[in-house]
């Protein structure tokens, strides 16, 4: 009878052995990435699609067998959490994620604030870091970037910088108002601007501040025609922009100056009515209708993108989801171009190696942890409701923006 015990006992031991062994075999060929987006809060009307992205892209390597780590398809394990739009709570979750989860690796960013809050943590951890919104300029000093941080898609001060270079190109202006959202996305912005009017001392700007969140700016419009402008640079989001358009709109000033949109999304966009948006030209990061533009190469790329993605989610992307689609790409490329998930390795193989492609088209990384695209944004004018295919296609692509004004400087930012 004791013998029977022991013989028991010692073949569970044997499966709990095998078990252990097979968990730990399990952990040895998964990558664990954190995904980090705004699934609540203010941010939440984007950071479930900009996670939704990531997993697109994460899912697709599954697909074909894994991530190639030094010739050993590894899977890839999405670690999901939510910042709450909460820089505080961000710091939180990546901690977790870092201490006791295994994570080296961390893709998020949907707030501006809460991206420099997960910039600083992983200075502390030393963690691979991908955000994909924009950033304060300062995220890319030298001083102040993680080590191993990146960011897809820029700073706010481009915004600015972008406005004021392709209104002097395109328009000539001799006055610019900027009618600016009083808060730290307006302030970047407009800092990008004034930074790139000093190029261009035969124009006269004045700034004009409204309230977040205001239910009238009709007061600062009028302060806006005052300085008889050739065109108002709106500089708003989401409802701000839709009351400023609309307040511009009945006051008749489509028809006295040029109403010109600094930064627009499409989930930004397509609630803005038609009639007010109708003849508007906004600059965009990336748009998913890419007919009539010259460019085979880009259009095919985005053609490819936009079909991939309607396929799985019933809608075209908005430019920020394509940036969390194009982020984990990134990360999957840094995995395999260093055969490593170590976030020094990856780094240093991105920069290495620093082309690739995105729907927005060819990019390169540089030094300073962003990259310089071909092209940096689109200027699309805003169609009426029945010049619209649907109401994702709320407009049609006029212009592209490239050139180095987009960007600062490396040598400015410490590198």
């Amino acid at each position: 009878m004791i013998h029977a015990v022991r013989k028991t006992m010692l073949a569970a031991a044997g499966f709990g052995m095998l078990a252990l062994v097979g968990n730990v075999a399990h952990a040895a060929d998964t990558i664990k990435i954190g995904v980090l987006y705004s699934m609540t809060g203010a941010g939440s009307v984007l950071g479930p699609k900009q996670a939704e992205a990531a997993q697109m892209a994460f899912d697709e390597a599954n697909a074909g067998g894994g991530v190639n780590v030094g010739g050993k398809k590894m899977k890839i394990e999405v670690v999901q959490r939510d910042d709450e739009t909460k820089p505080a709570v961000a710091i939180s979750r990546a901690t977790e994620m870092v201490r006791t989860g295994g994570v080296k690796i961390i893709q998020g960013g949907t707030f501006a604030h809460v991206s420099m809050a997960l910039n600083e943590e992983a200075k502390k951890h030393n963690f691979f870091l991908m955000t994909t919104n924009g950033v304060p300029d300062n995220f890319f000093e030298k001083a102040t970037k993680a080590p191993y941080a990146l960011a897809i898609l820029g700073d706010t001060g481009m915004v600015g910088r972008g406005t004021v270079d392709y209104l002097v190109g395109k328009h000539k202006p001799k006055r610019i108002v900027f009618l600016m959202p009083d808060y730290a996305y307006g302030k970047g912005a407009w800092a990008g601007a004034e930074a790139t009017l000093k190029m261009h001392p035969q124009i006269q700007a004045k700034v004009i501040w409204t309230p977040v969140g205001a239910a009238d700016v009709t007061a600062q419009l009028i302060q806006a025609m005052e300085f008889q402008p050739d065109v108002i640079a709106l500089g708003q989001w989401g409802k701000d922009l839709i009351t400023a358009l609309k307040q511009a709109g009945e006051m008749g000033l489509k028809s006295k100056t040029k109403l010109f949109v600094n930064w627009i999304i499409d989930l930004v966009a397509v609630g803005i009515p038609p009639e007010i948006l109708e003849g508007v030209d906004s600059q965009t990061w990336w748009y998913h209708d890419k007919s009539g533009v010259s460019d085979v190469e880009v259009s095919k790329l985005t053609e490819d993108f936009v079909k991939k993605y309607e396929a799985r989610f019933g809608a075209p992307p908005d430019p920020y989801i394509m940036t969390a689609y194009f982020g984990s790409k990134e990360i999957i490329r840094a995995i395999e171009a260093s055969g490593s998930t170590e976030p020094d390795k990856m780094y240093a193989a991105l920069m290495k190696n620093p082309n690739f492609l995105t729907a927005k088209g060819p990019a390169t990384w540089r030094v300073d942890g962003r990259p310089r695209y071909k092209y940096n944004a689109w200027i699309i004018s805003g169609l009426p409701a029945d010049k619209r295919a649907s109401k994702n296609h709320w407009g049609r692509i006029i212009d592209s923006h490239s050139g180095d004004a987009f960007l600062p400087d490396v040598k400015s930012l410490g590198w």
